[in-house]
Formats: C-alpha cells, structure tokens, sequence
C-alpha cells in the first residue's frame, strides 16, 4: 500500500491543495518587503540629510551630527520592527490552520492502519480541498443510516480536531448502483443524503461544532469510483467523503 496517499499536499498540483493561502502568503510578503524598503528608504534619507547639515558651513559640530544620526537611526530601527499587526496575525492563524489539518490526516493515516483500511480509506488534494474517504463498512450497516459504535468511536476523534481550524466542512454520501426502496430511502438519492446529514448531527449535536460551517450533499448512485460489475467496486463506491474545504467559515 502506497502510504503517501495520506502524505497532503505531496501532488503532482500541490497547488490544488493550498492555492488560496499561497496567495495570501505571497501578498503579506510582498507587503513586509514592501514595509522594509520604505523603512530602509528614510533611514538612507535622513541619514543623507543629516550628512549634510553636519557638513554644511552653517551646521553644528561633529558632536551635534552624531548625537542626532544616532537617534535618527534608533527611529529607523524602530520603525523596520514595525509590521502590521494584522498581518502577524493572518500569518500565524494559516501556521496554526496547517498544523491542524495536518493532525487530522495523521490521524486518518492512523486509524487506516489499525484498523485495516488503508485501501479503503484515502486521502486526496482535489480543487475543493482535501478530500477524506470513508468506507460504509466503518459508518453505517448495509442499506441504513444509523451509525454504528465504531463510526461513534472514530467521529469522537475526530471532532476535537476539526473544531480547532476554522474551513467549510462539506460531507458528502455516495451508494451504488443497486436499487433500493424503503420506507425511510426511496431511492439511493435519500439514502445518500441522510448518511451525510447524520455525520453532520453527531458532529454538531454530540460534539457542539458550528452548524454554520457543514454542507450536506447527497449523490446517491451518480459519482461511482470504482466500477459496479463486482463486489469490490460497489464497495468502495458506498462512502462518505469528508471535505476539508480551501474556503474559511468567516468568523
């Protein structure tokens, strides 16, 4: 088993993965640069002035010249030490954002392995975001919504960590193609839906997360992975994708 399917955002288009913070983090560089020239343009200024007043047949004496380059130059350290607030703060709320998701797939990585789903669950930069792949044989029974203990367990874990980044977390059910009509599923279209909002009401009901953030989508049949000739491919195309969205719940 390739175990890099786990290691985000190591892709051919890493830039899938983080293409919005990218952005961000190139425009608080260039504004630091931007605030270090300025900076470094008045302490050359000020320095060239003061050169001249020293040096000038009306100015002070060499005493006078230094005493005020030394302050002028203190002012110009203080000043390149300056640097927006706002953007120190921006800056490290997308450090702390990184480091969070990068415990969720760490412990995505871990629960694959101990519990034997490392070809079943996966990791995946797509342009949403990173995309987490949850089998339906570790969430729900064959053809139901109720979570299972296990599902409980792993939701359990999961929810501390997705309560400490602030992204849009979108939950998304899939089915095969085999039909089904219930009372309570109609067709795989109601069933799909219903799992994903019952991952979103244990999370948000059990573990108190903001409703606000979670989008539920249900797709039913209609975006298979895998072929639905054999066991195997319907298998894996009865899932749950969790969504770990590039786009921020504005606070």
């Amino acid at each position: 088993m390739n175990r890099n399917k786990f290691e985000v955002p190591r892709t051919s288009q890493p830039w899938l993965v983080t293409f919005a913070d990218l952005l961000m983090v190139i425009l608080i560089l260039f504004v630091l640069l931007y605030s270090y020239s300025d900076a470094d343009f008045d302490s050359v200024t000020n320095s060239f002035q003061n050169h001249n007043r020293s040096s000038g047949p009306e100015g002070g004496g060499a005493g006078d010249g230094e005493e005020k380059s030394s302050d002028e130059e203190k002012d110009s350290t203080d000043s390149e030490k300056t640097v927006p607030k706002e953007y120190e703060d921006q800056l490290e709320e997308m450090i702390k954002r990184e480091k969070h998701i990068k415990e969720i797939l760490d412990y995505v990585k871990t629960y694959a392995i101990e519990h034997d789903l490392e070809d079943k669950m996966t990791v995946t930069p797509t342009e949403k975001g990173i995309e987490v792949v949850l089998p339906e044989i570790m969430l729900f029974p064959s053809g139901k919504a109720d979570l299972i203990k296990e599902a409980e367990l792993f939701l359990n874990d999961m929810a501390p960590l997705l309560a400490e980044i602030s992204n849009i977390i979108e939950i998304e059910g899939h089915t095969d193609n085999r039909p089904i009509s219930t009372e309570r599923f109609p067709s795989n279209w109601d069933l799909s839906t219903a799992r994903a909002n019952v991952v979103i009401r244990y999370l948000t009901e059990e573990h108190k997360l903001d409703a606000d953030r979670f989008k539920a989508v249900g797709y039913g049949e209609y975006q298979p992975i895998s072929s639905n000739d054999t066991d195997e491919g319907r298998s894996k195309n009865r899932r749950v994708v969790l969504i770990i969205s590039n786009e921020n719940f504005p606070k």
